[in-house]
C-alpha cells in the first residue's frame, strides 16, 4: 500500500518548503530526494516511511499554521506511520 495523491502531494510539498533551504545538511536533502523518487516509482520501503515519520515529526513545530493544512499534515504522518508498522 502506497500514499494517497493528496498525502503525496501534502507531504512532499510541506517537506520541500523545509528542506530546501541552504542550512539543511546535504545528507538530509539526499534522503528527501531518494524518498521522493521512490515516491513517484511506487517502491517505497520501509526504511523510506521511517525516514518521513522522522522528518515530519521534527518539523511539527513548523506545521502550516492554518488548521486545514495541519490536519492534512497530521493525517499523512499518520498514514506513514501505518505504512511503516505494515512493512515490517
Amino acid at each position: 500500500m502506497q500514499y494517497s495523491y493528496e498525502d503525496a502531494a501534502v507531504l512532499t510539498g510541506f517537506l520541500e518548503s523545509y528542506l530546501d533551504r541552504d542550512s539543511v545538511a546535504p545528507s538530509v536533502r539526499e534522503g528527501y530526494q531518494r524518498f521522493v523518487l521512490r515516491l513517484y516509482d511506487g517502491c517505497l520501503m520501509r526504511a523510506d516511511f521511517l525516514w518521513a515519520e522522522k522528518a515530519l515529526l521534527f518539523l511539527k513545530p513548523f506545521w502550516w499554521r492554518e488548521h486545514e493544512d495541519q490536519r492534512a499534515l497530521a493525517s499523512a504522518l499518520l498514514r506513514t506511520q501505518a505504512l511503516a508498522r505494515e512493512q515490517k
